[in-house]
């Protein structure tokens, strides 16, 4: 059976987890999960930077939240950290390596994101297939984690990709992230065609799972009030570049929310984080 835990409680105050430690800064790492240093990137036909002088470290064990508006370069970030992309200027180190095309460090990330050419990709799977390519290709996936979250949202085996609706290939998305258990998963709004409902079980079982499996877990958002409650940490990016880097309780003081210091910062120019 699986523990109930008060998942309705911020999990850097939770005294003895990873969040904790990693909002403390007490967790003895000496390897960031993730190191970018004036990080830059082009795209081939692009009249801007999608990303300018990014330089951040993110701690291993963090719950990190990525906060930005449309285009300001969420998706850019993490495609440089799992390797899909090479910087044009700068450079981005995962577990001290450069990621791209690198065999090491590929099996330990997992990106997953929502988007309609990969979604058409893979029309023709079916859940079990795809979860069997899951297992084949990730060192730490856990079988029974991936049928436990088939059964809580409800999701055949033999149902194709491209025979579901928009809720249940979301699902599908969230349980391949979870059961992946790589040491560095990267969720870019894997939730989209979720209702209220499944986005709190999601988020229930992504928290139960790191409590008890810790690992480096980044999680893009629009749903800023839904889910600040799972960080240790926030990025908040605009128009390709850092606004404000801190563990969630630095970012949240005098009564604000993460929501409301976001807002504050992508909304007025003039806003400056520790100003």
């Amino acid at each position: 059976m699986r523990a109930a835990l008060d998942n309705d409680r911020p999990l850097s105050t939770v005294p003895g987890t990873p969040a904790a430690a990693c909002a403390t800064g007490t967790n003895g790492s000496t390897v960031p999960t993730i190191e970018c240093d004036d990080l830059c990137l082009r795209y081939f036909r692009g009249r801007s930077n999608a990303l300018t002088g990014v330089s951040l470290k993110i701690p291993q064990g963090a719950l990190c939240g990525l906060l930005g508006r449309n285009g300001a370069g969420k998706t850019s970030l993490m495609s440089l950290v799992a390797g899909l992309r090479r910087p044009s200027a700068g450079s981005v180190r995962v577990f001290g390596e450069d990621p791209w095309e690198n065999p090491r460090i590929a099996p330990q990330v997992a990106f997953v994101y929502q988007r309609s050419d990969a979604h058409a990709a893979i029309n023709g799977f079916k859940t079990c297939d795809l979860l069997d390519k899951g297992a084949h290709f990730r060192p730490q996936w856990d079988a029974d984690l991936a049928l436990h979250l088939l059964k809580r949202f409800d999701l055949p085996l033999k149902k194709a990709v491209g025979e579901m609706n928009a809720e249940q290939a979301a699902a599908l998305r969230c349980i391949i992230g979870l059961a992946s258990r790589t040491p560095l998963t990267l969720f870019d709004e894997v939730y989209l065609g979720m209702d209220a409902v499944s986005r709190k079980m999601f988020t229930d079982e992504l928290l139960t799972d790191y409590r008890a499996h810790p690992r480096t877990i980044i999680f893009s958002t629009h749903y800023i009030s839904e889910m600040e409650r799972l960080f240790s940490e926030a990025i908040i990016l605009d128009v390709g570049k850092v606004l404000a880097h801190d563990n969630t309780g630095a970012l949240c003081t005098h009564g604000k929310t993460l929501q409301d210091t976001f807002i504050g910062l992508t909304l007025k120019e003039d806003v400056t984080y520790g100003n």
